[in-house]
This record gives C-alpha cells, structure tokens and sequence, in this order.
C-alpha cells in the first residue's frame, strides 16, 4: 500500500455521548489519489438513542457481534498515529480521544486539521461550511452521515481547497494573516 499524504476520519455515535462510536470512516490520499478505504461498524457499549439512530441509521441490531473501539484501537492507531489526519470540525478528534478515555487507551496522536477551517479560508463566501453543503457545493458524490462517505467527501473538500487556494497540505498548519497584518502590507505597497 502506498503511504497515505494525510488521511481523513469520521465516526458517528450511538447517542449524546460522544465516546459512542458506533462507525468509524477512514480515507487516505497520496498525491491527490485515494489510497485507502477503511470502514467499520462498532459496538459502542453504549444505548442507541432515537435521536442518533434518526440522523445515520445504525441501530444496536446492526453492531451486534461487531468488534469494540478497545478492539479497533491499535488498528486505528495503524491508520492515524503519526500522519496529518483530517476531520470535519473538532467532532470526530473529540470522540476518538472519549472512546480512548473511557477504554484507558492511549490517546492516537496525530497531526490534526479541520477541514471546517479550511473550507472557510479557500470558499469563505458560502453560507455554510457544513459538509453536505460543501458536498453540493463541489458536486461530490455523498451519502450524508456514513462514515465513510463523510470521510471520502471532507477528503475531497481538502484537495480542492488546495486546488483553489495554491496552498499545500503544510501551508494549512500555517494561520492565515490577520486583517490588521495583510492592511499593514496593503500601506507598505
């Protein structure tokens, strides 16, 4: 397999609390090209509340037999430990970090970036910078709240944030300038 650029991860939950994970999403790219797909079904050792079940679907029935995220740990860590790892908004970082808490795991230590912040500095236009309004927006394929497909999708959105900004993935670790310091070059000019 080739080595993933950065990678992209994204969990939905059983309930409100947010170490519920009950799907994990993960997608690699290397130069622009998908390189790994990772899915999975969890057992969050949690209640499924109506609420979650209404926005993704997944009922206790379907993780039924399905392995735990004490389980799952090492695989992740596999996947995410030591790369620039790309969720949509704090959510996804959050929950990995309650479900590493909760199971008196190590924390998955990875590069972080959001891809919310991102969107905001190459489309800052939008009215939104919600995935499935990005999704529409960029025309990407996107079966809101799988975690896969949401993986997939602020994958993309990184890629053409990057396309549209000329920025590269180190260049997103960088603040953009401030209004009061691109007003201070715009008068030096």
């Amino acid at each position: 397999m080739i080595s993933p650029d950065f990678v992209v991860v994204d969990v939905e939950t059983a309930c409100s609390r947010t170490s519920s994970i009950c799907q994990i999403g993960i997608v690699g790219y290397a130069a622009g090209v998908e390189v790994l797909a990772y899915e999975t079904l969890v057992d969050p050792c949690d209640e499924f509340s109506l609420f979650n079940i209404g926005i993704h679907g997944i009922t206790a029935e379907h993780v039924l037999g399905k392995p735990t995220f004490a389980h799952l740990h090492a695989e992740l860590a596999g996947h995410l430990a030591g790369r620039v790892t790309v969720a949509h908004s704090g959510f996804d970082k959050g929950a990995l970090g309650r479900a590493c808490e909760r199971d008196a795991l190590p924390p998955i230590a990875a590069r972080w970036l959001d891809s919310v912040t991102i969107a905001r500095r190459a489309w800052p236009d939008l009215p939104n910078h919600k995935l499935n309004t990005l999704a529409g927006f960029l025309e990407l394929e996107h079966r809101h709240h799988d975690a896969l497909s949401d993986a997939r999708a602020a994958g993309q959105v990184v890629l053409r944030a990057m396309a549209q900004t000329g920025l590269t993935l180190a260049d997103w670790f960088t603040p953009p300038p401030s209004a009061r310091a691109r007003a201070k070059r715009q008068v030096r000019a």
